[in-house]
């Protein structure tokens, strides 16, 4: 049991990647089967913010030099809002739109940043990821509705998420 709470960076942010792919994977299939997961959901949501802060925390050590300092104490500091937010945000009563359009920022520069560290296919979808996320929670954060979520580009938007935080760094992972 210890060993799973002191593992190395690689280990942890590769487990966070699966969980990360598997909890996304759940929330689609309850998405298109209006699958009603009741306090179960809660449960996930609190899984889903763990795993994404384990990745966002291994960016640090997989991006390596090729960033300077100040951005990859950013992803600390985004991992930390990101969870607040995250945890918060399963009270429906609170705006975190405005957080989660920084971090669309985040992933944005991620897909820049990376290159040579992730394969470019996973570095485009985290751009396409970003771009979607700053246009539809930066929407929902000024309007109070988000443009993306209730349209095809949704979907696309969901799975660029996906592709480009989720398996985009597992893979870099692996070839460590």
């Amino acid at each position: 049991m210890k060993k799973f709470f002191v593992q190395d960076v690689k280990e942890g942010s590769q487990q966070a990647a699966y969980l990360f792919i598997v909890i996304n994977v759940v929330f689609f299939v309850g998405g298109v089967a209006e699958i009603d997961y009741g306090n179960f959901d809660n449960v996930l949501q609190l899984f889903w913010t763990i795993s994404l802060v384990q990745i966002l925390l291994g960016l640090k050590d997989l991006q390596g030099d090729t960033v300077p300092e100040d951005w990859r104490q950013g992803y600390t500091m985004i991992a930390a809002a990101v969870a607040v937010a995250s945890l918060l945000g399963i009270n429906e009563d609170i705006n975190t739109s405005g957080i989660f359009t920084l971090f669309a920022f985040v992933i944005l520069g991620l897909g820049v940043t990376t290159e040579g560290v992730i394969d470019n296919i996973w570095r485009y979808a985290a751009i396409l990821a970003g771009l979607f996320g700053i246009v539809g929670s930066g929407s929902e954060f000024i309007t109070g509705t988000n443009i993306i979520a209730d349209t095809p580009l949704g979907f696309v938007a969901f799975l660029t998420f996906i592709a480009g935080v989720g398996v985009g760094p597992l893979l870099a992972w692996n070839k460590r």
